[in-house]
């Protein structure tokens, strides 16, 4: 699979990416807001069987798990710096099958290539559909 598959990169001011906030596990893990509102955003795909967890944060942003039967996937956003910086802030977001620490769903179980798709898809709508994001590639 190649890097255009999964990764979205985009330009946009809507989120927070100046303030570094005392939960935050190093000073460039914005997008907790990015993250809330993408869920949201894909929230119509639950009539599609889809879950979503909660956003948790990473080193390297926020992310949340989707779930369609018997896979699991991963939607992560990254802050593109190394700190607070000045507009337009930029991002990295990435939709991949995750089958856990699992070893034999890893080694022999084929992920729903339709629901990751599927998935993969509904993303790269919800940017592209907010005028105030800038899809740069993906």
């Amino acid at each position: 699979m190649s890097h255009k598959d999964n990764g979205i990169r985009v330009e946009t001011d809507a989120f927070e990416h100046r303030q570094v906030e005392p939960h935050f596990i190093n000073p460039c893990c914005f997008g907790e807001d990015f993250a809330v509102w993408l869920k949201g955003d894909l929230s119509p795909l639950s009539d599609a069987g889809f879950t979503f967890s909660d956003p948790i944060q990473e080193d390297w942003g926020w992310g949340f798990w989707a779930w369609r039967r018997r896979d699991r996937f991963w939607v992560a956003l990254s802050y593109v710096g190394t700190g607070p910086q000045e507009p337009p802030a930029e991002w990295f977001i990435t939709v991949n099958y995750d089958p856990g620490l699992n070893v034999i769903k890893r080694l022999f179980h084929k992920p729903d290539r339709e629901a990751l798709t599927q998935l993969r898809d509904r993303v790269r709508q919800s940017l592209r559909s907010n005028s105030a994001i800038k899809v740069i590639e993906g």
